[in-house]
C-alpha cells in the first residue's frame, strides 16, 4: 500500500513538472505601494487585514493601518500607550484582539480595555518576534530569534519542549501555523528546521530527512489537508498523509529560496520567493511577469475577506493583486472603432490599419494586409458580411468579401464626395451611405453615387456620424451643424441646438430597447423620447443631460448599452457605466444626478482612454469592446462578477473645535459654544476603494441620509443643544451598501440661557416687570392724555394750513382732475385714450451751447423759457407732461377730453415760436427749437405713492418723439395722422416727406407751413 501511495505521489510530482507560463496573470491588476505612495518605507515585514476590515501592515517604523486610500501609522510615542517602534508580526486572535511584534521590544498585545505587553522581564526567550499564531484552544504561541513560548488564556508563559536530538534551545523562529487538527507547527532557521507539536514536544517530520539538512522557510496546509513546504535549499516540497516529496515544477520554486506560501480562497496556492512570485492554478504553476514584483523578496502572501491578494515584500513595499475587469490587447497605435463579424472575427481599425482577432488571438488576412498604414476611421458589417472599412485617405471606403477575397473601393475617382471617409452603413436595399469630412454619398448597388452637398441641403458638409433606425431614416451627425435626417435618398428634417440638441458637434446617434433616440455632442447627452420617424416630421420632445448632472464632462462619444441593462459611455474621462433606468431617470427629470461607475487602470483598464471617433461594441457573447488610444479593452462581463461582500464602515475620529476623539463607545458630551463638529469616516472594501461612496445623516439635523458620494468627511456647525446620533454607510464599487449604519452619540451641551428653566425664570421676572411698568405707564399716560389735548388743538389749526399749501402744490405738478382724484385715494391711477395729439419739443445744439455757459446760467435760461410754453400752455388748454432736460412735452386730450385736440396743439407750437422770439429778444443765451407732433391713442396715469409723476406713454408718444427728431430746425413736422386730420382746415402744411425713421421705417411726414408772423 506504501508502495503504492509513493508511486501516485512520485505521478503527481511528474505532472508538476509541466510547469505552464500562461496567461494567467492577464487576468489580474497588480497595484502598488511604496514610500513614494504614502507607506513608511519600502520594507512590509508581515500583512495582515483584521476583522474591522483594515489591511495592517508591519513596517520598520511601526504599524501602518490602511483603508485603501490612506495610510495611518501607529507606533510608540509619548503618552500613547504603545511599546513598539517596529514591527515584525502583525496577528489578530478569535476575540478580535492584536498581536504586535516588534523587532525589538517584544510583544504587545491591543485590547479595548488594557493594552500588555511581553518581553524578556516577563518571560520571553527573546525581545525579536519572528512568528506568532494562536491554536485552537486560544493559546498564543511566540516564536522569537532565541526560542518558542506560549501562552495560555489566563497569559501565563509556558516553554514548550522539543524531543530529544533536536535543538531545543537558542532556536530562531522564522514561521508558526495551526493546521485543521490544531496542531501547531514551527520552521526555524536551523537545519531540519520543521517541527510540529504532538504529544507534549516539538517532533521532526522523518520523511523530510531524505533532504539531508535541508532550511525550511515556510509551510501551509492547503484545503486537501497537505502540507506545501518551501525550503531555501531543496525547492519545493510536498507533505501527503506525512511522506514528504520533492515538486519539480519547472519554475524559480526549484532554485529559489521560497519564502512564503497561501492558499487563496478558491483554490490557487501562492508561493513567494526572494525573487518573484508563481501560483499553482488547476495543475499548472505560472510565474508572475509583472515588472513591480518579479523581482521582489517576499514576505507575506494574504488574502482580503473580498478574494484580492495582498503581497509584502522586502524592497517593494506593499502589493495587491485584482482580479482584472478588462483584458487588454496592445496594438501599438491608436485604436478608431470595431465591429464583430458574421464569423465571430472582431475587426479593429487603428491609425495604422487594420486588426483582426479570432477566439482573442490576432489574425492576418488579405484586408489586414491591404490597409497596413492606412489610417482606418470606421468599420461595419453589411448584411450578407462583407466588411466596410472606411480610411482616412485614399483608398477612401473600402468593402471586403471574406469568401471571395475580392476588395472594392470607392475615392473621389469614382465620384465619392471626398477621400477622408469617416463613417459609412448600409441600408436596407443594399446601398452604402458613406460620410466623408466632405460631405455624404450613396453607393448604389448599380456603382452609381449620388452625393450630398451644402447645395443638396446638407449645409454643414463633415459627416462624424450615421445611424439608420428601424423605419429606414438615417440620421446624419455632423461636426457643428447638428443631426439631418433622411428617408429615401431625400432630407426632410435638420435638428440642432434651436430646437433642443445639446450640442451642434455630434460624435455618436444609437436607440434603446425602449425606441427613444441618444444623441452624444460635446455639449451634452440628448434624449428624444417618443419620436414616430415614421413621419416627416422633427422630434419634439428633446432631454439633455450635462456634466453637473453627473456625466462629469459634456462631451460623451458614445453610449453602448449591454445585455445586463447598463449603459457604457466613453469620454475624455475614460470608460464609465451605469444603470440605464438612472440614466433616464435623469434625463426625464424625475433624479438630480447620476453617479456613474468610472474604471481605471486598478481594473485592468491600463490605457490613456478612448477618442472622440471610437466605435465601440457590444459582441455576440456579450462581451463590450472598447477602442483605447494605445489598443483595444475588452470587458467579459461572465467573467467579472461584482463583490457580494458587503463593504464595513469606520468612524475614524471626531474633532471637535480643536480636540479630537477616537473613542466612540459612550456619549461624547461638547461643552457648549461649540462651533464645528468635523467626523471623519472610511469605508472598507478594496475591490475598488477609490470607487467607495457614502451615505450619511446627522438625526435632529438632517432630514434624511445624504445623496452618495466619495467624501469620507463631513462637517457641522454651530449645531443647537441636544442629542445627536450621526449614522454612516458605505457602498462599494458594485453598489453593494453595508450591512448596518455605523453610529456614534454626542451630546450638544446648552449655555445656561439655552436651558429650559431659565427661561422659566425669565418668563416670570418679565411678566412681574410687565405689570410693573404698565401700571407706571397707564399713571403716566393720563397725566400725558391732559396735556396732549391742548397740543391736539393747536396742532390742528396748523394742519389744516398745511394742507392747503399741499394742495396747491399738487395742483401745480398734476392735472386738476388726477389731483382731485389722488386727494381721494392714494393709489396708481391710470387711464387709456382713444385719441390725443402729443408734442415733443428740443433745443437745438443744446449740447454745445450748455458747454459754453455756467450750470446757473443755463438753468437760469431754461427756466425763462419753459415758464413761457407753461403759460402759454395753460391759456390754451394743453397739458405739459414733463421736461426732460431741454426737452419739452406737451398733450391736448387728456386728461381732459378735447374734439379740436390737434389743431390746438399746432396752434399751441407755433405759439412756442413766438414765444423763443421774446424771449431771444433780450436773453443772454440764445437757444433755437424744433418741434415734432403725433395723433392717436396713448394711455397715461401717475407713477408712484411718495413721488408722484402723471406720465404718458405708447406708440403716440415714440413717434411724436420721431418727429421731433426728422423735424428741422425752427420746424414742425407732424405725423401722418395729424395731417389728416387738420389738412381740411386753414393751418397749411408742405407736401408729404419719406423719412426712415428709427424703429419704424419709412413714414409719411409733413411740415406745418408758418407765416412771417408766426
Amino acid at each position: 500500500m506504501k508502495k503504492i501511495l509513493v508511486l501516485a505521489v512520485a505521478a503527481f510530482a511528474f505532472c508538476m513538472q509541466l510547469a505552464s507560463q500562461s496567461s494567467f496573470f492577464d487576468n489580474y491588476v497588480y497595484q502598488q505601494w511604496t514610500s513614494f505612495g504614502g507607506l513608511s518605507g519600502t520594507t512590509a515585514t508581515d500583512i495582515a487585514q483584521t476583522s474591522d476590515g483594515f489591511i495592517n501592515i508591519g513596517t520598520y517604523e511601526g504599524l501602518v493601518r490602511f483603508d485603501g486610500v490612506a495610510f495611518s501609522t501607529m507606533r510608540r510615542s509619548k503618552d500613547n500607550g504603545l511599546t513598539f517602534a517596529s514591527v515584525r508580526v502583525v496577528v489578530e486572535d478569535s476575540s478580535g484582539n492584536l498581536w504586535i511584534g516588534s523587532n525589538d521590544e517584544g510583544v504587545q498585545l491591543l485590547q479595548p480595555d488594557l493594552n500588555m505587553t511581553f518581553t524578556t522581564q516577563n518571560g520571553l526567550p527573546n525581545n525579536s518576534i519572528r512568528a506568532i499564531v494562536e491554536d485552537k484552544d486560544k493559546n498564543v504561541w511566540v516564536g522569537t530569534a532565541g526560542g518558542v513560548v506560549y501562552m495560555s488564556k489566563s497569559r501565563h508563559l509556558f516553554n514548550p519542549q522539543f524531543e530529544a536530538g533536536t535543538v531545543s534551545k537558542g532556536v530562531i523562529s522564522t514561521q508558526l501555523i495551526c493546521d485543521r487538527d490544531g496542531r501547531v507547527w514551527l520552521t526555524t532557521e536551523n537545519d531540519k528546521g520543521l517541527f510540529v507539536f504532538k504529544d507534549g514536544l516539538f517532533r521532526t517530520i522523518p520523511s523530510m530527512d531524505k533532504f539531508g539538512d535541508y532550511a525550511v522557510t515556510d509551510v501551509c496546509q492547503d484545503r486537501d489537508g497537505n502540507f506545501w513546504v518551501g525550503t531555501d535549499n531543496s525547492g519545493l516540497v510536498k507533505i501527503v498523509n506525512g511522506e514528504a516529496i520533492a515538486v519539480h515544477t519547472g519554475t524559480i520554486l526549484d532554485s529559489i529560496p521560497v519564502t512564503a506560501i497561501f492558499q487563496a480562497q478558491d483554490g490557487n496556492v501562492w508561493f513567494g520567493t526572494e525573487s518573484g512570485l508563481v501560483v499553482y492554478s488547476e495543475g499548472k504553476f505560472h510565474v508572475c511577469d509583472k515588472a513591480e514584483i518579479q523581482n521582489a523578496k517576499i514576505n507575506r502572501i494574504i488574502s482580503d475577506r473580498e478574494g484580492n491578494i495582498w503581497i509584502a515584500t522586502d524592497r517593494n513595499g506593499v502589493g495587491k493583486m485584482t482580479r482584472s475587469r478588462f483584458k487588454m490587447f496592445r496594438t501599438g497605435e491608436t485604436s478608431n472603432a470595431i465591429a464583430e463579424g458574421k464569423d465571430g472575427r472582431v475587426w479593429v481599425g487603428t491609425d495604422s490599419g487594420l486588426f483582426c482577432y479570432v477566439d482573442g488571438k490576432q489574425e492576418t488576412n488579405a484586408l489586414t494586409k491591404y490597409t497596413k498604414d492606412i489610417r482606418i476611421r470606421h468599420v461595419a458589417t453589411a448584411q450578407n458580411g462583407d466588411i466596410l472599412v472606411s480610411c482616412y485617405r485614399k483608398p477612401g471606403q473600402l468593402r471586403y468579401n471574406q469568401a471571395s477575397g475580392k476588395i472594392t473601393s470607392w475615392s473621389t475617382d469614382e465620384g465619392l464626395a471626398g477621400n477622408k471617409v469617416r463613417v459609412a452603413i448600409e441600408g436596407s436595399q443594399g446601398e452604402l451611405y458613406v460620410g466623408t469630412t466632405t460631405g455624404l454619398s450613396i453607393i448604389h448597388k448599380d456603382g452609381s453615387i449620388k452625393n450630398f452637398k451644402q447645395l443638396d441641403g446638407l449645409e454643414n458638409e463633415y459627416v462624424m456620424c450615421l445611424y439608420r433606425d428601424p423605419n429606414d431614416v438615417v440620421w446624419i451627425g455632423t461636426d457643428g451643424g447638428g443631426v439631418y435626417l433622411m428617408r429615401d435618398e431625400t432630407l426632410f428634417g435638420w435638428i440642432t441646438t434651436n430646437n433642443g440638441l445639446a450640442g451642434n458637434v455630434v460624435f455618436k446617434i444609437s436607440q434603446d430597447n425602449m425606441g427613444a433616440y441618444w444623441i452624444c455632442s460635446g455639449s451634452g447627452i440628448t434624449r428624444c423620447p417618443d419620436y414616430d420617424s415614421s413621419k416627416d416630421v422633427l422630434p419634439e420632445k428633446f432631454e439633455v443631460i450635462r456634466a453637473e448632472q453627473g456625466l462629469g464632462t459634456d462631451s460623451v462619444f458614445q453610449l453602448l448599452q449591454d445585455r445586463a441593462g447598463n449603459v457604457w459611455m466613453t469620454s475624455n474621462y475614460g470608460i464609465s457605466s451605469v444603470s440605464s433606468g438612472k440614466l433616464s431617470e435623469v434625463a426625464k427629470g424625475v433624479s438630480d444626478v447620476i453617479v456613474p461607475k468610472y474604471y481605471s487602470k486598478s481594473d485592468g483598464l491600463d490605457s490613456d482612454g478612448p477618442t472622440s471617433t471610437a466605435v465601440s461594441i457590444c459582441d455576440r457573447d456579450g462581451m463590450l469592446w472598447f477602442p483605447m488610444v494605445d489598443g483595444v479593452a475588452v470587458y467579459n462581463p461572465v467573467k467579472v462578477r461584482g463583490s457580494q461582500i458587503k463593504p464595513l464602515v469606520c468612524i475614524e475620529s471626531l474633532r471637535v473645535d480643536t480636540v479630537e476623539y477616537k473613542d466612540f463607545d459612550k456619549v461624547i458630551e461638547l461643552k457648549p459654544g461649540t462651533k464645528r463638529v468635523d467626523i471623519k469616516y472610511t469605508g472598507l472594501s478594496f475591490d475598488a476603494p477609490e470607487r467607495i461612496l457614502f451615505t450619511h445623516q446627522l438625526t435632529g439635523f438632517d432630514d434624511d441620509f445624504s445623496t452618495p458620494n466619495t467624501e469620507r468627511s463631513v462637517s457641522y456647525t454651530n449645531l443647537k443643544p441636544g442629542r445627536y446620533t450621526f449614522m454612516v454607510s458605505a457602498i462599494n464599487g458594485d453598489g453593494i451598501m453595508s450591512d448596518k449604519a455605523e453610529t456614534m452619540l454626542f451630546l450638544q451641551k446648552p449655555y445656561i440661557w439655552q436651558t429650559e428653566w431659565f427661561w422659566i425664570v425669565c418668563t416670570v421676572f418679565f411678566l412681574a416687570t410687565v405689570i410693573t411698568i404698565f401700571y407706571l405707564k397707564e399713571r403716566a399716560v393720563t397725566l400725558e392724555n391732559i396735556r396732549l389735548e391742548g397740543l391736539v388743538k393747536e396742532r390742528t389749526k396748523e394742519l389744516a394750513v398745511e394742507k392747503e399749501k399741499s394742495d396747491q402744490l399738487l395742483h401745480a405738478i398734476l392735472p386738476d382732475k388726477i389731483a382731485k382724484e389722488l386727494k381721494d385715494s392714494v393709489r396708481a391711477i391710470g387711464e387709456s385714450f382713444a385719441d390725443v395729439t402729443m408734442l415733443f419739443s428740443d433745443i437745438v445744439s443744446f449740447t454745445k451751447t450748455s458747454s459754453e455757459h455756467t450750470a446757473a446760467e443755463i438753468v437760469y435760461a431754461l427756466n425763462d423759457l419753459f415758464s413761457r410754453f407753461d403759460e402759454r400752455a395753460k391759456r390754451m388748454g394743453v397739458e405739459k407732461i414733463k421736461t426732460i432736460g431741454d426737452a419739452y412735452m406737451a398733450g391736448c386730450g387728456l386728461p381732459s377730453l378735447n374734439e379740436d385736440h390737434a389743431r390746438i396743439m399746432v396752434e399751441f407750437a407755433k405759439g412756442m415760436y413766438q414765444d423763443l422770439r421774446d424771449y431771444n429778444a433780450s436773453a443772454k443765451i440764445k437757444f433755437n427749437i424744433r418741434i415734432g407732433l403725433n395723433r392717436g391713442p396713448v394711455s397715461a396715469g401717475v407713477i408712484g405713492k411718495t413721488k408722484f409723476i402723471y406720465d404718458v406713454w405708447g406708440n403716440t408718444v415714440n413717434v411724436a418723439s420721431r418727429m421731433e427728431s426728422a423735424c428741422s430746425p425752427g420746424g414742425i413736422r407732424v405725423s401722418a395722422a395729424v395731417y389728416e386730420r387738420l389738412k381740411d382746415t386753414d393751418i397749411k402744411f408742405s407736401g408729404p416727406i419719406e423719412c426712415d425713421i428709427k424703429g419704424k421705417g419709412l413714414m409719411t411726414t409733413y411740415d406745418v407751413i408758418m407765416g412771417e408772423d408766426e
